[in-house]
């Protein structure tokens, strides 16, 4: 049970970093397009976390995403899933 919780983890975080250099790589090429430069997404950056209140609100949903897929990875299983049988 250890090997395929595991091997869904991974397959999970390669589908979000999949997915995340490809939205970053949108967002470059359509800079490029509309002919704004490759510089524009750099100067966007330093407005996205702006207050500590977003940058707190960041960090939580980073946790809350990576906390029960850390324990899930050690222990080795899932939750029982008793209601569906």
């Amino acid at each position: 049970m250890k090997k395929n919780t595991r091997k869904l983890l991974l397959r999970k975080y390669a589908v979000i970093l999949l997915l995340s250099a490809l939205s970053v790589l949108y967002l470059y090429l359509t800079d490029w397009m509309l002919g704004y430069g490759l510089g524009n997404i750099s100067y966007i950056l330093n407005y996205l976390l702006y207050t500590a209140s977003e940058k707190l609100t960041a960090a939580a949903l980073l946790l809350l995403l990576i906390i029960p897929d850390a324990i899930y990875w050690i222990r080795g299983n899932q939750p029982g899933r008793g209601a569906e049988k």
